[in-house]
């Protein structure tokens, strides 16, 4: 029988060290309460401090007459799947979050006049983001000022426990892969998107679903999974770098390997491929609703085709390095310290996972539903909807942190701790990793043997997802997927690999990724259209009948529901 190693009592347990994470907590300290972060990785992780770009922009309302514009900006751009309270409180509240960067130790400034974000039909301001080891210094150097906020790095959270109907502790892996259990009054849940599932992602590994399964068990709901965004990234000179979409204004073309255009023959009739390339370069994000999803839908076809995931060769126009417009050179600038030249090197591109524009359904105060438990930042269902509109992902953690730190206050003043036995934990943790009905245990099983299938079968899931649950998606891809995720699944016995103390990590995230890759590729197959993100091949047009939102809940004995709702 596994042993708890030790227990910690806190008020508040926050998951997660993004800017979401780092906001909540520090609000919550800021209050007098008991916090405990823990964190896959360092301080200051995941996507928000990611270093494959030169900054991050936060997009804010210029001024009360552009909050019904930039409403009406977010509207256009989720195609109906946006959730409009939430969007109000962001138009609303931005402009004094912004100003609070600084608190948390974020080096921001304001973009000189204004200008357009992805998928935003007006120009606003727009504060970047940058300097990402300053940061880190200075978030570390803050939270050491707090004796009532406390930071577990290299920490995975197993499991939230339920008392009583409400969040009451959860278990965790420490960093030496031992159990640790915690009590806790109410869980904040900060831990990012899901990118990494995709072999090739723009994401830092930690960046694995994992809070979505952790909300979900718990009684959450998801929604909008099906809309991932896809990104180009650069494949070489340097591999997993983010791609500055704004430079195609001055793309000739893009080059297949045997020097043929990409575009050319894929291009509709009345649309050049230098309109196609200007309609591009102004969003980051594929869109089926604009005219330019034809370069990642040509750039998709190809690589799954030819099996050659190399990317795709740009040609530039020499004036590229004659704008000087700052959003142009800080990214320029930060390529040339990376090694990198537009025009002297071979520059090549390829769909890259990115973002979840869908996550843990809630509400203004980041309530998951589930009495003591919350969702912020990326994880959570957010003012996104088909579409991601650029420069709101980083202000949305300001936002929904601030608020989800000042409902969650008011719960702790009436809650109370529940006590949790060893044995109690030990029984939720059987229940957590099955029954050990796999079968991997064989003659030749070894801690060595187990380690390599637990890798290969991440490695598997990742390869899946990449060529069926990419930009481009059919039915026969997406059933093949789910049998051959089913198979995987049946040959891994999640119990007894994780009594091997080495890789109880790996176990958790080879569990999650399994059950994370079903959920996504079932939201995929449910959505029988094309709508922002969400292509479909063979229903390549927006459906009217489509027009709701897809949720997503797990029964007590782990069967999933999906359901289309006016929610």
């Amino acid at each position: 029988m596994l042993e708890i190693s030790r227990k910690i009592k806190t008020d508040v347990l926050v998951v997660g060290s993004g800017l979401a994470g780092i906001k909540v907590a520090k609000e919550l300290a800021d209050q007098g309460h008991e916090v405990l972060l823990a964190t896959k990785m360092k301080l200051a992780s995941g996507s928000s401090f990611y270093p494959l770009k030169a900054s991050l922009g936060t997009q804010v309302t210029s001024s009360n007459s552009d909050k019904h514009v930039f409403l009406a900006d977010i509207t256009a751009s989720s195609r109906g799947m946006h959730r409009q309270d939430l969007a109000e409180v962001y138009v609303d509240e931005i402009q004094d979050r912004v100003k609070e960067y600084s608190d948390i130790g974020v080096v921001s400034k304001k973009l000189e006049g204004e200008r357009k974000a992805c998928f935003a039909e007006h120009p606003r301001d727009i504060y970047l983001l940058s300097d990402w080891d300053q940061i880190r210094e200075n978030v570390s150097g803050i939270f050491g000022r707090y004796e009532n906020l406390a930071v577990l790095e290299r920490t995975v959270v197993i499991s939230l426990i339920k008392k009583e109907n409400r969040i009451a502790g959860a278990l965790m892996l420490d960093q030496f892969n031992q159990v640790v259990l915690v009590e806790c009054k109410a869980a904040v849940l900060a831990t990012g998107g899901f990118g990494s599932i995709y072999k090739h992602n723009l994401n830092p590994n930690d960046v694995d679903g994992s809070g979505h399964i952790l909300a979900l068990e718990a009684g959450a709901r998801l929604v909008n999974m099906e809309f991932i965004q896809f990104i180009p990234g650069i494949t070489s000179p340097r591999y997993k770098t983010l791609f500055g979409e704004h430079t195609l204004a001055y793309c000739r073309d893009i080059v297949k390997d045997s020097g043929e255009s990409l575009l050319d023959g894929v291009l509709p009739a009345g649309l050049a491929k230098k309109e196609c390339l200007d309609i591009r370069s102004t969003h980051g994000p594929f869109t089926d609703s604009l005219e330019s999803k034809y370069v990642d839908i040509a750039m998709m076809k190809e690589i799954i085709t030819a099996k050659n995931e190399k990317g795709f060769k740009l040609v530039f126009h020499k004036e590229l390095y004659e704008n000087e417009e700052e959003f142009y050179t800080v990214y320029l600038n930060w390529l040339k310290t990376k090694g990198i030249d537009m025009l002297k090197d071979e520059v090549r591109i390829a769909p890259f996972a990115h973002a979840s524009n869908g996550g843990v359904h809630i509400d203004p105060y980041g309530r998951s539903g589930v009495p003591g438990l919350y969702a912020i930042g990326e994880l959570s269902c957010n003012i996104e909807g088909a579409n991601r509109l650029g420069g709101n992902s980083t202000g949305a953690c300001m936002v929904f942190g601030k608020r989800a730190a000042a409902d969650c206050s008011r719960y702790l003043a009436k809650a109370r701790l529940c006590a949790i036995s060893d044995q109690d934990a030990k029984r939720h943790l059987k229940t957590v990793l099955g029954n050990g009905d796999g079968n991997s245990v064989g003659e030749n099983s070894s801690p060595e043997s187990d380690k390599e299938q637990l890798h290969q079968t991440i490695e598997k899931i990742r390869e899946i997802l990449w060529y069926s649950g990419n930009v481009v998606r059919s039915e026969k891809q997406l059933l093949a997927a789910l049998e051959k995720i089913a198979e995987l699944q049946s040959k891994m016995d999640i119990s007894r690999l994780f009594e091997q103390q080495e890789t109880r990590k790996m176990v958790i995230k080879a569990k999650n990724f399994m059950e994370l890759s079903q959920l996504l590729l079932r939201a995929m197959l449910e959505r029988k259209e094309s709508r922002g993100a969400h292509y479909r091949e063979d229903y390549s047009a927006e459906n009217p009948a489509f027009s709701k939102r897809l949720f997503i809940s797990r029964n007590p004995a782990g069967t999933l529901s999906l359901e289309f709702l006016d929610q």
